[in-house]
């Protein structure tokens, strides 16, 4: 046979020595409400075993008067002590039939006494086997919740772990986006000092050209002042008029209209529609519409960065060249009006 495990053979022993301390203290906590009346119902039985075995010598003794008193037949003395004492057992063995009787009806009494408190101990037992049946119903809950409990513990540490985890992660995200955070600022920082000093820069080109074409412009009014030269005579026959052309030039506008907030450095007719292209110190390109002998702004195309210098339509009147003081040209689109090309 195989030998049985020593922590199994525990369990058994265990086992058994736990049924029978159970049945002992069923048998103490069962029996000792009844001790009074078994004792009382043994001390009845004896003493009417007792009187049992009193009467039966009472009626022997009396059957051998009676013998006695038949065989003699003589003396009127002796038969009258004798029916004395055969009175005297009658009353006696009356008597013990009295105290039978008593000790009957104790019997009868303590039989019914018994009998009911045998049914409250079986009442008793029946709930102390529904409080047993309970008790072991929330025995196995209570492993349950100890099983859960100790589940949920378990998860409890986890997600523990996973917090503290979670919370290292952070900081350590935390501590990246604040410098992350410190270079972005010494970056902004950086570009708007390089955004300022290319500002100051443009400005002080702009300025250095505004200068030199005033400058200029000033030179050559000088210059036009100064000038004392006669009329050549290509100029006075324009003046006289050649025939088949008018002979006098116009001298009334017919649209006039602010077109730049500044200076107007460039115009261009669309080679397909009564469409102006103006381009100014504003550094905005504007579209104007003057088919109806009035002018309409048709557009804005924005996007440069100094003054516009020069505008040009392509072939198609579709596309629009500009040209400006930033040292770049860009190409606009006349449909949509937006930048698309910068080079």
């Amino acid at each position: 046979m195989a030998s049985i495990d020593p922590l199994i053979r525990g369990e058994i022993k265990d086992w058994r020595k736990n049924i029978i301390n159970q049945l002992r203290n069923r048998n103490k906590s069962q029996t000792r409400c009844f001790a009074d009346l078994i004792y009382l119902h043994n001390r009845l039985f004896e003493s009417t075993n007792t009187l049992r075995g009193e009467n039966l010598q009472l009626t022997v003794a009396i059957e051998k008067l009676k013998c006695e008193v038949v065989g003699t037949g003589t003396g009127t003395g002796a038969n009258a002590a004798l029916e004395a004492r055969l009175l005297a057992q009658a009353e006696e063995l009356t008597m013990l039939h009295r105290r039978r009787g008593e000790h009957t009806q104790q019997i009868v009494d303590l039989n019914n006494k018994m009998q009911d408190m045998m049914k409250d101990l079986q009442s008793k037992e029946s709930s102390l086997a529904e409080s047993l049946e309970l008790n072991a119903s929330l025995r196995a809950e209570l492993n349950t919740c100890v099983n859960r409990e100790r589940e949920l513990a378990e998860a409890n540490q986890m997600l523990r772990d996973e917090y503290q985890a979670l919370q290292l992660a952070f900081a350590s995200l935390e501590e990246k986006l604040r410098k992350a955070q410190e270079e972005n600022r010494q970056l902004v920082e950086r570009l708007i000092k390089c955004k300022t000093k290319d500002a100051e820069k443009m400005n002080e080109e702009n300025d250095n050209f505004l200068k030199k074409r005033q400058a200029k412009v000033q030179k050559d009014l000088e210059d036009a002042a100064r000038d004392t030269r006669a009329i050549s005579p290509e100029r006075t026959s324009v003046k006289e008029g050649i025939p088949g052309l008018p002979t006098a030039v116009p001298t009334d506008v017919a649209v006039k209209f602010s077109a730049h907030d500044g200076e107007v450095s460039a115009v261009k007719w669309s080679p397909v529609d009564r469409i102006l292209a103006t381009g100014g110190a504003d550094r905005k390109v504007k579209l104007w519409d003057i088919s109806k002998g009035t002018f309409e702004s048709k557009g804005m195309l924005i996007g440069s960065n100094a003054s516009v210098m020069s505008v040009d339509f392509d072939s198609t009147g579709t596309l629009i060249l500009g040209a400006s003081n930033d040292f770049a040209s860009r190409v606009w689109s006349v449909n949509d009006l937006r930048l698309r090309v910068s080079f």
